[in-house]
């Protein structure tokens, strides 16, 4: 029997409760060396002005790493300091996780289960369903419920 050891985690950040139930197990997997967790802001930014759309995408930015840090004190603390937040802007979350998890060799995406509409995606949410759908690298779907 062979053993798969996963070297990079990429975990989906949303800032829910669900995101940090998948930060904590991907911290927790044997053998991984580094575990990223990407939250993905939408490129639209509200606002009239051009400072008032940088305020927002700033806020928005200061929100995500706020949380990320807050959850990152629940995994161990031997397994802190090789988990890290990348932030990155696009209209569509799911493609951008997929895009992250491909262009950065990444050996298992880990998600937070939730969603908000249709069959599917009531199970599964969009990101999840996208990446189970692209078959690119293998899914880890947790949830705190």
């Amino acid at each position: 029997m062979t053993t798969m050891m996963f070297r990079r985690v990429l975990v989906g950040w949303d800032c829910s409760a669900d995101a940090v139930a998948a930060l904590q197990a991907a911290a927790s997997i044997a053998g991984v060396a580094h575990v990223v967790a990407l939250a993905v802001l939408d490129a639209a930014s509200h606002g009239e002005s051009s400072e008032d759309r940088a305020r927002d995408r700033a806020g928005r930015r200061q929100y995500a790493e706020r949380l990320f840090y807050k959850a990152r004190e629940s995994v161990p603390a031997a397994a802190r300091a090789r988990v890290s937040l990348e932030i990155v802007e696009s209209g569509d979350p799911a493609r951008a996780v997929c895009d992250y998890a491909a262009e950065n060799d990444f050996d298992l995406l880990v998600l937070g289960r939730h969603g908000d509409g249709g069959v599917l995606r009531r199970r599964l949410g969009h990101v999840a369903e996208t990446a189970a759908k692209s078959g690119k690298l293998p899914v880890l779907l947790l949830s705190d419920r």
